[in-house]
Formats: structure tokens, C-alpha cells, sequence
């Protein structure tokens, strides 16, 4: 298989550290004491405590907001869902962290090209993209957690069919799945039946251990994630579900209705598969059995994307000119006691939430990890990565 780089090297990382704060101490004047007054030994004073408690007010006013966990307008990390390890591509170098509390990264090395971008984690991979490198405008490369490259494409190794750039590793880090439309090359590229029309939906996975692929096709194809190489979860045409297993086959089929569905999220741990419909509600289907389990929809704006978060709640985002997150129950589809927007707002940091809904298209520069307090939000802000901390 075509190599585009070797094991890259561990290199020095800095420790990215928040900025200090100093305190003042306003002092009264000493004067003469009344009654009451004996236990401070200080005079009262009106005068004095206004003109403190405005001296308070200045400075709560004049208060820094905090700064980012991870600073730089065109850093970009990934979360793994699995551990809470984090991701973060930062001036040219790619960081792993054992979770969002570390201080200081387990392993660390440089990103070869121009304007690199981190996209997802999982398992030991990660996946990231990266411009002009061996006079290529782009190339996506997933790689291991101690940097030794598993595929980079495109690439003749493989094919200049498959992968594409909208493929993604697989859930459980061990490949990589995408989905392509069906014409000429592609149905010799992968053998495909002759009574598969041109135009039907092609989904197809690639294993890393033992370079595997596979690939079905079906004109009621209309998307799909892959837990693994061999295990696929498809939306299908005119709405509904369907998980396929090699061997094995069919193991279930939801059927949907009013259109096409996309897949949003997959939860593992919680046995879960979050799609979003043709009318813009979240909708939940078991995992592991296929049966429906709650519709969410978020008054007055259809969802663009929702995910599943580590401790339980569903996040969505709306779409429409004036997007917002809501966190959501979702059991019953009402509002979580708990709300990022009023996260932020108690913490100085309603303005980086503003800027990241500004230009969101998906949830994906809205990271929320595990915590031993509890769980903490990474928002992507106009300067960085802000931490938001949940202890609730």
C-alpha cells in the first residue's frame, strides 16, 4: 500500500497554561469606634463601603473573560467517546491527552502540510486532513495513537474510488467505511451485481488488519455509519433504518416514513441509534433490536444534528438563521435541567458559545467529555477551545 509519510517522531509540547489572576485589598480608614464595632476594630464608615462596594463593581466589570483551555483560532481537537481522550491539532502538532483534565500530553508528534485539521478519534486512531504534501491539494490520514500512519488517501494502494473525503473511521477505530453512488467504475472497482442500477447507493468498509474490503449496494441506500468493517447501520430511502452484519445479513429493518432519514449519532454504550427525519425531529431506534424508542422535537426550528452525551442527555442543535443547543430528556423530549446556554452565561462564556453557534453547521465543535466531578463542555470559540464545567 502507497505510503505517503513514516512513523512520525515525538516532538516537545508546550504546557498550555490559563492566565493569573490578582486580587486587591481595599483598606478602610482607621477612626473612631462604636458600639458593635469592637470585634473589627474598624470605624463605620458609609462613605467607605460605597465607595468599596463601586471599586467591586468596576472590577467585576473590568474582569477578564477566561481564558481558552486550548488556544488558537484554527485549533481543532476530537474527542473519544469511549475513554474521554482528547485529540488537539495545535500549530502543527498533534496532542493526545489521557483526558480533559490532563496537563500535559501522553504523546505528541508533527503534522506534515498546510492548515491540518483534527477530525475524529476512535479507538487507537485518529483521523485528520492535511493540505499540499507531495503536490496533493488535500489528504486524509488516519493514524494511531503513537503516530504510525494505518492509511492515508487519496492513493493508488487502494483505489482513487475509495475512500473518499467524506470517509470516517469506523466505530470501533479498527477502519474505515463511506458511502458512494453507484456508477461504471464502482461497480467494477468492487464487483458488484449487474442488476444493481447505476445510481443506487453503495455503502463500503476497509478494514486495517488485512486490508478487507466490502461492500453492498442497494437503490434503498441512503447513508451510513459503520460500527465496524463488518457491522453497517444504513438509512434508507423514504425513511427508516436498517443493520447489516457480514456474515449474517439482515439483522433488523425500521421501516420510516415522509421522506429520507440521516443518521446523527450512534450511542454504544447506551445501545442507541439517534437519526434525524425529513420533517427535522431527532428519532431513536435500539441498537441492538431495531425497536423505536422516543421522537424529540425542539419547538419552532427543526434539529440539524443532535448527539447523545456522556451522561445520558441529548444535545441538538437547530437549524434555521438563528441556530441554539438545547439539552434535552431524552426519555420525554423536554429541556434538561441543566442547559449549556446557562452554563456559559454563569461562566463569562456566552460570547464563545455565540461565536461557535454562529458558524456551526453540526455538533462538532461541541465536545462534551466525563469529569471525576462530574462533566465539562469544549466549545469552540472565536480564539480557541473553552472549557465549560458541569459539576450538576
Amino acid at each position: 500500500m502507497n505510503r505517503f509519510f513514516g512513523r512520525f517522531e515525538g516532538s516537545e509540547v508546550r504546557r498550555f497554561e490559563g492566565s493569573q489572576r490578582s486580587g486587591s485589598k481595599v483598606r478602610g480608614k482607621r477612626g473612631k469606634e462604636r458600639p458593635g464595632d469592637r470585634s473589627t476594630g474598624w470605624a463605620w464608615n458609609p462613605w467607605a463601603l460605597f465607595l468599596a462596594a463601586v471599586a467591586l463593581a468596576v472590577a467585576t466589570a473590568g474582569a477578564a473573560p477566561p481564558a481558552p483551555r486550548f488556544p488558537g483560532a484554527t485549533t481543532t481537537l476530537a474527542a473519544n467517546r469511549a475513554d474521554g481522550r482528547l485529540a488537539v491539532l495545535q500549530a502543527g502538532t498533534l496532542s493526545v491527552y489521557r483526558g480533559e483534565n490532563a496537563e500535559a500530553p501522553s504523546a505528541s508528534f508533527e503534522i506534515p502540510g498546510k492548515d491540518p485539521a483534527v477530525i475524529e478519534f476512535r479507538g487507537n486512531q485518529i483521523l485528520y486532513t492535511t493540505h499540499g504534501v507531495n503536490d496533493m491539494p488535500v489528504i486524509f490520514v488516519a493514524v494511531s495513537v503513537d503516530g504510525r500512519e494505518r492509511l492515508a488517501w487519496p492513493n493508488s494502494g487502494i483505489s482513487e474510488l475509495f475512500p473518499t473525503d467524506t470517509s470516517r473511521l469506523t466505530l470501533d477505530g479498527k477502519g474505515i467505511y463511506g458511502f458512494l453512488v453507484l456508477d461504471p467504475p464502482a461497480r467494477a472497482f468492487f464487483g458488484l451485481a449487474d442488476d444493481i442500477p447505476l445510481g443506487a447507493g453503495v455503502a463500503a468498509t476497509y478494514r486495517f488488519a488485512g486490508e478487507k474490503l466490502l461492500a453492498r449496494g442497494s437503490e434503498a441506500f441512503a447513508g451510513l455509519v459503520a460500527l465496524s468493517a463488518d457491522d453497517m447501520l444504513l438509512a434508507l430511502k423514504g425513511g427508516g433504518l436498517m443493520r447489516y452484519r457480514s456474515p449474517g445479513g439482515v439483522a433488523w429493518k425500521r421501516e420510516g416514513s415522509g421522506g429520507g432519514w440521516g443518521i446523527a449519532d450512534v450511542d454504544l454504550a447506551g445501545g442507541l441509534v439517534v437519526a434525524i427525519d425529513a420533517a427535522g425531529l431527532a428519532v431513536a431506534t435500539g441498537l441492538e433490536k431495531g425497536e423505536p424508542r422516543w421522537r424529540c422535537a425542539v419547538a419552532g426550528a427543526p434539529v440539524r444534528d443532535a448527539r447523545t452525551m456522556p451522561d445520558g442527555k441529548l444535545l441538538v442543535l437547530t437549524g434555521g438563521s438563528d441556530p441554539k443547543v438545547a439539552a434535552l430528556d431524552p426519555a420525554t423530549g423536554r429541556r434538561s435541567r441543566s442547559q449549556l446556554t446557562d452554563l456559559c452565561e454563569g461562566q463569562g462564556l456566552s460570547k464563545a458559545l455565540a461565536d461557535c453557534l454562529s458558524k456551526a453547521q453540526s455538533l462538532s465543535e461541541i465536545v462534551s467529555v466525563a469529569t471525576p466531578g462530574g462533566s465539562a463542555w469544549l466549545i469552540r470559540g472565536a480564539d480557541g477551545w473553552y472549557e465549560v464545567r458541569d459539576s450538576r
